[in-house]
């Protein structure tokens, strides 16, 4: 199935490749995932300088596909070949070059992106590349500053004690929703900040699960804690919750501290 995988990835990098301004094609890590898993896609990331042909005009080009969409919102195209999920996301390489200066020069704003885009790169397999681009944008992972994660640190930190607060809120007034839309910030923001802590690259939501137990620097007992909080049984309450969150929370100051020293990560973190 695998040879089937690459076969089809490899078809389509090849078409694309043809494109005038195409600088590269990656395979992304969801098609290692067995296809049968819900997870499982064969996801392409295209970089290019200049213009794409339009949605149409790709539509005709990839043949003896199903289903074919394209994203109104981004420039993402997503259809079915033989009988497998194909998504082939457009990334103008400009804009990489833009954020990867705004990182090394310690200009990079928090809420621009997220840094899953330069784990795709990171951990994408090469299935077309042309010129020097892409082994220049890895190779300049290594000029990455220290304060570029601590500033990733202080964020994620930032906005997840928002959400607590928010968290606490809820609690106290019983209210299911915002108590989960405030949960799922706080978990997204808990993970960006321990990728972050361990200078990594943040993989896809789909991926967290078993990335982030794979870093090699977690709070002590931190998975058992996120396995209450996302699992709560024998009748765990809201308020218990909120309680196992604040803890999760409280784990942060005692790595960031450690991390990045205690003048530069304390408790009274401002929004930037």
């Amino acid at each position: 199935m695998k040879n089937k995988v690459h076969r089809i990835a490899e078809k389509f990098a090849s078409h694309i490749s043809e494109w005038e301004g195409v600088e590269a094609v990656l395979l992304g890590e969801a098609a290692d995932i067995e296809t049968f898993d819900p997870y499982f896609t064969i996801d392409l990331d295209v970089y290019t300088h200049g213009p794409i042909p339009g949605a149409e005009e790709r539509r005709d080009l990839f043949s003896d596909i199903d289903g074919f969409e394209s994203s109104p919102i981004a420039p993402v195209d997503i259809f079915r070949v033989e009988d497998l999920p194909v998504s082939v996301h457009f990334m103008e390489a400009s804009m990489v070059d833009a954020l990867v200066h705004r990182i090394i020069n310690s200009s990079w704003v928090f809420h621009e992106t997220g840094t899953n885009m330069f784990y795709r790169i990171e951990k994408g397999e090469v299935l077309y590349s042309r010129g020097g681009w892409l082994a220049a944008v890895r190779a300049s992972r290594a000029e990455i500053p220290e304060e570029f994660w601590a500033h990733v640190c202080l964020r994620s930190f930032f906005i997840a004690e928002r959400a607590l607060d928010d968290l606490g809120g809820a609690a106290f007034r019983s209210d299911d929703l915002v108590f989960q839309l405030s949960a799922a910030r706080l978990l997204r923001s808990v993970m960006s900040f321990l990728f972050a802590l361990n200078k990594q690259f943040e993989p896809s939501s789909r991926m967290l699960t078993q990335r982030f137990k794979e870093l090699p620097v977690i709070p002590d007992g931190f998975i058992g804690r996120l396995d209450s909080f996302l699992r709560p049984g024998d009748g765990l309450s809201i308020e218990a919750r909120r309680e196992i969150a604040g803890q999760m929370v409280r784990d942060l100051v005692l790595l960031g501290r450690e991390a990045f020293g205690q003048e530069r990560f304390s408790r009274k973190v401002e929004a930037r």
